[in-house]
């Protein structure tokens, strides 16, 4: 490779310092996070339309579960417009996305998503393991006329339904799914990486400010009863 090429070579306080010294770790996370929430809003979207189909989205229980879905969500899509409201400017005009909105949301974004996913599991229930293997099982002479019959749903074509259904089973249960879990439980690195670095981002002198202010307003009576 020409050397003209190569911006780092054994150095390791710039390879460290290009994540942490300039706004590069927060960038690179920041258009994830961005593709993700659009992920989220797809997979809600999937949901509302598979408790149609079903016919259980009217039941007070499915639209808890749904608003349950929807509260996660905009947790995710309000953390993205945090770290640009929030955002700073440094001497060199360089844009820092606010760090705790970005890190808060990768902290917890692993354990969110198995929990929606599986939240849109339930909501499907056993309608995405009762479908024909395949489209062309519609063409069969026989079978297909059964499908067509008993697959269906009130207002929705046995061939709507399935398609719906199956592309829910490409977000729950195929090897597709079990790699986006994977991919998503890790993207930003460890759960214990990350949530140290929220650690770093975080403000704690700001939160033990409040607690030591309480604690001397309790123990000022007392002081002055003393005197």
């Amino acid at each position: 490779m020409p050397w003209e090429h190569v911006f780092v070579y054994r150095n390791l306080e710039v390879c460290w310092n290009q994540w942490w010294q300039t706004p590069a770790h927060s960038y690179g996370n920041y258009q994830a996070q961005v593709r993700y929430a659009t992920k989220l809003r797809f997979l809600l979207g999937l949901a509302k339309r598979v408790t149609e189909i079903t016919g259980v989205g009217a039941m007070p229980p499915v639209r808890v579960q749904l608003g349950e879905l929807a509260a996660l969500a905009t947790i995710v899509d309000l953390m993205i417009d945090a770290q640009e409201t929030r955002a700073t400017i440094d001497a060199e005009g360089a844009v820092w996305p606010a760090k705790t909105a970005l890190y808060s949301v990768m902290s917890l974004q692993s354990e969110l998503n198995a929990r929606m996913v599986d939240m849109l599991r339930e909501l499907s229930g056993g309608s995405m393991i009762m479908l024909p293997p395949s489209l062309s099982d519609f063409d069969h002479p026989d079978a297909g006329r059964d499908l067509e019959r008993y697959i269906a749903s009130p207002g929705h074509p046995a061939r709507d339904r399935v398609a719906l259904l199956k592309m829910a089973w490409d977000l729950v249960g195929t090897e597709f799914a079990g790699r986006h879990q994977q991919y998503e439980k890790f993207y930003g690195g460890a759960s214990f990486l990350v949530k140290q670095n929220m650690f770093r981002a975080y403000d704690f002198d700001a939160a033990t400010t409040l607690v030591d202010r309480a604690l001397a307003g309790i123990a000022e009576p007392a002081s002055r009863a003393a005197a």
